[in-house]
């Protein structure tokens, strides 16, 4: 059943169920609950970013939006859920712990009410979240949450804000259990300091993981790996190597994340918000001699100090709003690459958004969680309504409500048991689980037909868009053939490997179909 297919056939079955449950007062928490989850398929998916305090959370929203829609330094703020959503209107509305109304209010108006905080504690510690409305085209396929963070440990700034606040630590993770439990993807970010690999840490952070997370919807992003610079001259690849080295050695976080993807959150930021200005102030510290350049780039102190006696040093204004943007190591490969021969600032800011990793991490997550993202929904929807319904189950209900309930349980069950996408889904929980034996080019296979590099048909035999129908048909029917003959070879295999074999076989038998059925309609 193609994805257009199951929307149709889940669009029935929950029309079916809030009819049944329309006119039964006893079942009216029911009906409630499967109105929202209806409601929720229609939404963008839910991506929560979570960590602990300082590991780069905001810093990573607004590289993600592609710029600063939240200041991300009013603390009282940083220990609130901030929502992000689509609106044609930027706004905020403040949601209050009590009963008080939502208040719409300006980004502005809220900084005022921080930088004035003892008049104003009533109002700050009463917040419970902000959503933030903004016309950012991300927020169309995603929402976008950012959590106060887990429990750690807290600069001297910060315990003064939380002990303001009223919080304790253990409280933030509790908030960031609770929001990020109601999403359907989570990004769990590892500061740069994770790289000393902290047995402590890492087992103290795997022990907060989130309800229901899984590597089918949980990606790990290692932060601020520009800090590695200058120890490390590739940043990147110096992340990408401890990511892999945390995963081989931490079984446990193979069985949580997806993968763990290293980025530069400022530099991502930096680079999309790079001015005019700001090249010009880049190309004339590029004209620097190459000493004098290394000497003033040596620490951010330096770098910012005043040099009114060299006037071929830009301003220690435009120094600092660059320091501010793209951080050292940035500021050192921008007047690389000028030196190297950009000359606009379009090229440069594509150049430096490559170098801070965060391109490979957005297409990673359209992909891993997008392309598959109405599917997940859905089986979170499915989860809760049987919940909902075995609860029910317990109460003393009228012969029909009983009725009504047990069609229901069966009408979801029938959903989620017979829908192919539900048994794709638990292949790739076997394969994070490390519980099928495939080879690395199986594991290939089984990823592109799962549809992690997309849903076009081409996609997920292997093949990119010029593909046509005639060579999609040929591949289809050697990979059935391949997976239904490893299904029977069953010599040292174990019941998940088999199982999982005739599964992705009979993917691959369902784009035969729908090949043949499209070539059809070509003649």
């Amino acid at each position: 059943m193609p994805e257009n297919s199951l929307r149709a056939r889940a669009e029935e079955i929950f029309e079916s169920a809030i009819q049944l449950t329309a006119d039964s007062s006893n079942l009216a928490g029911l009906h409630q609950e499967i109105q929202q989850c209806h409601k929720r398929l229609h939404e963008p998916m839910r991506v929560a970013v979570v960590g602990k305090i300082k590991a780069g959370k905001s810093s990573l929203m607004n590289a993600l939006l592609g710029e600063s829609v939240v200041a991300t330094g009013v603390e009282e703020l940083t220990f609130n859920v901030n929502w992000f959503k689509y609106g044609e209107t930027p706004s905020l509305v403040v949601h209050f712990k009590s009963d008080r109304p939502p208040e719409t209010k300006t980004l502005e108006e809220l900084e005022l009410l921080t930088r004035r905080r003892e008049e104003n504690r009533a109002f700050l510690v009463g917040i419970e979240y902000i959503e933030v409305f903004y016309p950012n085209q991300i927020l169309k396929t995603f929402n976008l949450i950012d959590t106060p963070g887990f429990n750690s440990a807290f600069s001297e700034d910060s315990s003064n804000t939380l002990d303001f606040m009223q919080l304790h630590p253990e409280d933030l993770t509790g908030v960031t259990q609770k929001e990020a439990s109601k999403t359907d993807a989570i990004l769990y970010l590892f500061s740069q300091s994770m790289a000393t690999s902290d047995q402590g840490v890492l087992e103290k952070f795997i022990g907060e993981k989130v309800e229901n997370s899984t590597p089918i919807n949980s990606i790990g992003v290692l932060t601020k790996v520009d800090n590695y610079w200058p120890d490390k001259s590739d940043p990147l690849d110096t992340g990408t190597a401890i990511a892999q080295r945390l995963l081989s050695e931490h079984s446990q976080l193979r069985n949580l994340l997806y993968t763990i993807f290293p980025i530069s959150g400022l530099l991502g930021l930096g680079a999309k918000t790079l001015l005019p200005e700001d090249f010009a102030t880049l190309e004339q510290l590029a004209a620097l001699p190459i000493e004098e350049f290394e000497s003033l780039t040596k620490s951010a102190k330096r770098f910012n100090k005043e040099y009114s006696e060299r006037p071929n040093i830009p301003s220690s204004i435009n120094r600092k709003q660059l320091l501010s943007k793209l951080g050292l190591y940035g500021i050192f490969q921008g007047c690389e690459l000028i030196r190297g021969g950009i000359k606009n600032n379009k090229e440069l800011k594509d150049k430096l958004l490559g170098l801070s990793g965060l391109p490979e991490l957005e297409k990673l997550v359209v992909s891993h969680f997008g392309n598959r993202a109405f599917l997940i929904k859905l089986n979170s929807s499915l989860k809760k309504i049987l919940v909902a319904c075995r609860q029910y189950e317990q109460k003393n209900l009228s012969e029909r409500d009983a009725e009504i309930l047990e069609k229901i349980a069966i009408i979801f069950e029938e959903l989620k048991v017979k829908e192919h996408s539900f048994k794709e889904l638990q292949v790739l929980r076997d394969y994070y689980d490390g519980k099928l034996d495939f080879k690395s080019n199986e594991v290939k296979q089984l990823l592109e037909v799962t549809g992690e590099y997309g849903t076009y048909s081409g996609y997920r035999l292997g093949l990119d868009d010029t593909a046509t129908i005639p060579e999609m048909l040929n591949i289809a029917q050697e990979r059935i053939n391949y997976w239904y003959q490893k299904a029977e070879d069953i010599m040292g295999r174990n019941r998940q490997t088999i199982n999982a074999a005739r599964i992705i076989a009979r993917s691959y038998e369902r784009i035969l179909y729908h090949l043949k059925e499209a070539e059809k309609h070509l003649w």
